[in-house]
């Protein structure tokens, strides 16, 4: 099955959470930022890095659509990934 076949669910064509989210974020991001789906099986998460000074704007939009809370604000640390222990 291939990738556009998992993201437009035959079965449900009402359920179109995650395609729309990408072409939001494409909208309203406009090549300032990046977004793509992320994660497999779990019907509806994408990840989407947006510019600081866009973030609390693109949360409201988002949150109009798909509801207040459905976004979460991440942040990537300068030291990359390490052990803990």
């Amino acid at each position: 099955m291939d990738a556009a076949a998992e993201l437009l669910p035959a079965h449900n064509a009402r359920v179109q959470g995650v395609t729309l989210a990408l072409a939001l974020s494409e909208r309203f991001l406009a090549g300032r930022g990046g977004w793509r789906v992320h994660g497999g099986g779990f019907a509806g998460t994408i990840q989407a890095f947006v510019p600081r000074e866009l973030l609390s704007v693109y949360l409201a939009e988002m949150g109009s659509v798909f509801g207040q809370g459905a976004c979460h604000e991440l942040s990537v640390r300068h030291a990359g990934a390490l052990r803990v222990l």
